[in-house]
């Protein structure tokens, strides 16, 4: 959820304890609501951006806009399980992080850069 999401991004230092990031967590839904200016202005702001419960086609648009205005500097991550078809996100990111065990299928892990062979992601942590 949006607000797991927020604290790995403190605990990694995507954003610090203090940062206010209402202007750059999402969910996947809100973020694709956003008019296609306002979505660049977001992705064109200094620092990094969370965008949580995103569907595979949010993933792969998110994904798409980012890396198409060349990320604006930044890395582009995403995480999934393939449950929902988030393969071709999961190929086109920077970064393409998959479960492995128990909830990744094959085209996930067949298309995501690191595997997490024990289901969970705060083994990157």
């Amino acid at each position: 959820n949006k607000s797991t999401a927020e604290a790995v991004c403190r605990e990694i230092g995507v954003f610090c304890s203090t940062e206010d990031i209402s202007s750059k967590s999402f969910t996947g839904k809100e973020f694709m609501a956003l008019e296609d200016k306002q979505q660049i202005e977001i992705l064109s702001q200094d620092g990094g951006k969370v965008m949580a419960r995103s569907s595979p086609l949010d993933k792969q648009e998110i994904v798409r806009g980012g890396l198409a205005e060349g990320s604006f500097g930044e890395v582009v991550a995403v995480t999934g399980d393939g449950a929902n078809v988030s393969a071709p996100a999961l190929n086109e990111a920077d970064i393409g992080l998959a479960m492995g065990v128990i909830t990744g299928t094959e085209v996930a892990k067949e298309s995501a850069d690191t595997v997490l062979a024990d289901d969970n992601f705060s083994t990157i942590v």
